[in-house]
């Protein structure tokens, strides 16, 4: 599948604005095009005046990872050398073995044994180097959200998430020459609510990342269609548009995908036809190319955990049997088979819904939740649902 950045022009100006005085929390359903932006941003970063760091935390595991990537990725800035010496020489450079050559002519830091709360004094400690610089800094994190969840399975792990959480809100706080882009597919705003912490990430200034509009969509099947020659009739291109309805771009270079999966061999100047784009979306909601859609029922579990992971599948078995979604009452008694209290079964409804909506699932209209993207609805009614 072709990832190549496309659009966001509005979406990127907002940042740049935005960045001059706030730091950010980036938030965007799976499949939006979140990192491909947070990438580009440190493609541009040079142009707005900033040195950056980019690097994702959805591989590691624990607090000492988090410092060795931020480290790691630090190593890979030009002109390192000078600062990780500084650090060397540092009260902290106990912690550090050595700074070593890697292959290609860059750097790396070997790491002592780490124990408690090591961890903190290192990544403090560039942080404060970094600051030192004087120079406008721009440290993008994605994937936070997942690495707190990770934690949070640690023992002690609330206690845990907490500190960490904490730690990086002071880093934040006391280095004013860096700015901060915290990023997940998962909200970090609906994991922290869930855990009571929402004051550790209350200095963020959120920003959303939403799906393409119709024309953006448009200008993106023009542009596949072209690199391959192909001609897509502006009816074929709104019949894609449509099925799709929430336009985001993953699936729509799915669907492109598909499409030039059933081009005639030397095509040439092919012109799809418009009777092809039904069959085209009956494979992409076949079982064979269900792992496009099975994240979005396996990050209930990833966020919410048990068993309100099962209560929110309850709840969208019951709004895909309808296109027009269900009412607020009838979601209401389908929780109640699970809880039997009335008042925990309408605060743990509010407090699901807003998770729903908040995270693409669902969207409310006058007091009816149906599904925002109708081709995960058709997905869920297909392979989820009991």
């Amino acid at each position: 599948m072709n990832e190549d950045f496309f659009d966001r022009v509005k979406e990127q100006r907002l940042v740049w604005d935005k960045l001059e005085t706030n730091n950010l929390l980036l938030l965007a359903p799976r499949r939006v095009g979140k990192t491909s932006l947070m990438l580009r941003f440190k493609k541009d970063a040079g142009a707005h005046g900033y040195r950056c760091l980019f690097f994702s935390v959805e591989d590691i595991g624990d607090e000492t990872a988090f410092v060795r990537k931020f480290y790691e990725k630090f190593c890979e800035v030009e002109g390192c050398e000078p600062i990780l010496d500084r650090i060397m020489n540092s009260s902290v450079g106990k912690l550090l073995k050595k700074i070593k050559k890697v292959s290609g002519g860059g750097v790396g830091v070997e790491f002592g044994e780490l124990a408690g709360d090591d961890w903190t004094q290192l990544g403090k400690t560039l942080a404060h180097s970094l600051n030192d610089i004087k120079e406008p800094w721009l440290i993008e994190i994605d994937e936070v959200p997942l690495f707190v969840l990770k934690l949070l399975k640690l023992e002690e792990g609330q206690k845990r998430v907490r500190a960490f959480l904490g730690w990086l809100r002071v880093l934040r706080q006391e280095h004013p020459e860096i700015r901060w882009v915290l990023a997940g597919s998962i909200g970090l705003d609906t994991v922290t609510a869930r855990l009571n912490m929402g004051d550790t990430i209350n200095d963020l200034q959120t920003v959303t990342l939403g799906p393409f509009n119709e024309e953006s969509a448009r200008r993106l099947l023009e542009t596949l269609a072209e690199s391959y020659g192909y001609i897509l009739t502006p009816a074929v291109r709104d019949e894609i548009v449509r099925r799709v309805g929430w336009l985001l771009p993953y699936y729509l270079q799915i669907v492109f995908s598909l499409l030039r999966d059933n081009a005639p061999e030397h095509a040439g100047q092919w012109e799809p036809p418009l009777d092809l784009i039904p069959r085209i979306f009956d494979e992409l909601l076949s079982p064979s190319n269900r792992n496009y859609f099975d994240y979005w029922r396996q990050r209930l579990t990833e966020e919410l955990g048990a068993p309100d992971d099962r209560h929110a599948t309850l709840l969208l078995n019951a709004a895909c049997q309808d296109d027009s979604g269900s009412a607020r009452q009838t979601l209401f008694q389908v929780l109640h088979t699970q809880i039997a209290d009335p008042e925990q079964c309408s605060d743990r409804l509010r407090y699901l819904l807003d998770i729903l909506v908040n995270d693409g699932y669902l969207v409310e209209d006058d007091d009816r939740y149906r599904f925002r993207f109708g081709l995960l609805r058709d997905y869920w009614y297909r392979r989820v649902r009991a």
